[in-house]
């Protein structure tokens, strides 16, 4: 016999009687041990325990667990669990995966973990939060925080999918090795109960099984790092109960009637307090220090999080002296890197993406640019857009018609030259080694000389 279990927790009385109620369930069940639920729940033994503690209320997928171990009605309990959490009770609607049989499997909670330590966008989690049928693109340039904020409010909603979620990295990163979306609607449909023997059939059957099990179903479905439209076009559903969230640095313009959300740099102000909540207490810092860190970092969740991690190795360090040895080294992104982190590999996979006369133009901006960039002649907007598109411009928060470079784009870009200079264009990508940068005497910020780079800016050849 185990231990006796400790009182239910009463500080919550919502949670305590809920916790009540799962304990008069195992009571009648013969009282099974946690160990002897969770060998038929998939769920550990203190995850079980926990649920019935009272200290607060369990996820939809571990009551499940804990009624199916002890013999419980789970649709009952989807609907007190529904009550008790204040969700809406949608059973009418409701269809079991296809191929699943009740207390199976558990259902799918593939998200990542939360991110630690979240903060600001405040605005941005408030228009995520307005209601829609119809997908979300999420997108941005390398580092703003993409990804964190939408895990962050993926997991402030897992409580009202009901069905479970689902995840995806579809690998945008790394070219080479982009996902299929075949691949990845292969495991979603495994995860929501299909059986082998139901993926037989041909794609377009696969496709329309995972959008009808989608519609009928409570999910919060994720996809991250998208490389282009039609990655993800397979997987794309429009139901009033299910989620899809699409996370990209491409704006993916080509997808009809879906919502977009930009995500720009962090607020200074966010900035300064995700820095102050990081720091360690031993690390000397005064009020300007941590203004010239968030300079640095271009206000970039990333480039921020890298830094700081960099700055805890050495608790006793002082703050100004790590920026001024950045600015004395020249060498910020190479300071930006930790374990398999690097913001410097970040940019490059963005700019290896771009075509040539775009990687010119990005060449040409970046030393006469100081930070806010000029709008540019009308014949040169498809090379801006594809510089936006790909997150190495960006527009100014005040919506005015300047483009904004960060100082870490520039400090990319700066490494660039420096190693093409050398000899090395293999290190940067298709650039060629023998381009010639514009004097800036010679040039205005409005009227790039694309004759001396070498390359047309209009829409007909653009060999270089």
């Amino acid at each position: 016999m185990g231990r006796p279990e400790k009182p239910v927790n009463k500080a919550r009385e919502r949670v305590a009687q809920f916790a009540d109620e799962l304990r008069q369930l195992r009571a009648l069940a013969g009282n099974p041990t946690y160990r002897q639920m969770a060998e038929c729940a998939l769920f550990s033994p203190s995850v079980l325990s926990s649920a019935a503690s009272g200290n607060r209320m369990p996820s939809l997928p571990v009551t499940l667990a804990f009624v199916a171990a002890c013999g419980g009605d789970e649709d009952i309990w989807r609907q007190r669990w529904l009550a008790a959490t204040g969700g809406e009770v949608r059973l009418s609607t409701r269809v079991r995966p296809t191929g699943r049989r009740a207390g199976e499997l558990p259902y799918p909670m593939q998200l990542p973990p939360r991110p630690r330590g979240f903060i600001g966008r405040a605005a941005e989690l408030e228009w995520l939060r307005i209601p829609g049928d119809t997908p979300i693109v999420i997108s941005g340039p390398a580092g703003v925080g993409k990804s964190g904020l939408a895990l962050h409010h993926a997991h402030t909603q897992a409580a009202e999918a009901t069905d479970g979620q689902l995840y995806a990295d579809l690998g945008a990163h790394h070219a080479r090795s982009v996902s299929s979306p075949y691949d990845i609607l292969d495991g979603f449909l495994r995860a929501l109960g299909v059986s082998g023997d139901q993926l037989s059939g041909t794609l377009d059957h696969r496709v329309g099984l995972y959008r009808t099990l989608a519609a009928e179903r409570r999910l919060l479905i994720l996809l991250d790092n998208v490389w282009d439209e039609q990655q993800v076009r397979p997987l794309l559903v429009d139901s009033d109960t299910s989620t899809t969230m699409l996370v990209s640095r491409n704006r993916l313009l080509g997808l009809r009637d879906v919502r977009r959300l930009q995500v720009r740099p962090l607020a200074r102000t966010d900035s300064l307090a995700m820095i102050e909540s990081a720091l360690p207490l031993t690390v000397t810092a005064e009020p300007d220090d941590l203004d010239r860190l968030a300079a640095a970092c271009g206000d970039l969740p990333l480039a921020l999080d890298i830094a700081l991690r960099r700055i805890a190795l050495r608790p006793h360090t002082a703050l100004r002296q790590v920026v001024d040895g950045w600015h004395r080294g020249g060498d910020v992104l190479s300071w930006l890197r930790i374990g398999d982190l690097s913001m410097r590999e970040h940019l490059r996979s963005a700019y290896l993406a771009l075509s040539q006369p775009a990687q010119l133009l990005l060449h040409w901006l970046a030393p006469v640019a100081a930070d806010a960039v000029s709008p540019l002649p009308p014949e040169d907007d498809e090379l801006v857009d594809e510089l936006v598109d790909a997150g190495m411009l960006s527009n100014t928060p005040s919506g005015c018609a300047e483009l904004r470079l960060s100082p870490l784009v520039r400090a990319f870009v700066s490494d660039t030259a420096r190693s093409v200079a050398r000899g090395r264009p293999a290190v940067v990508g298709p650039l060629r080694a023998s381009y010639t940068m514009p004097p800036r005497s010679e040039t205005s910020l409005t009227t790039p000389n694309f004759m001396m780079l070498g390359v047309s800016s209009g829409r007909g050849d653009r060999s270089v």
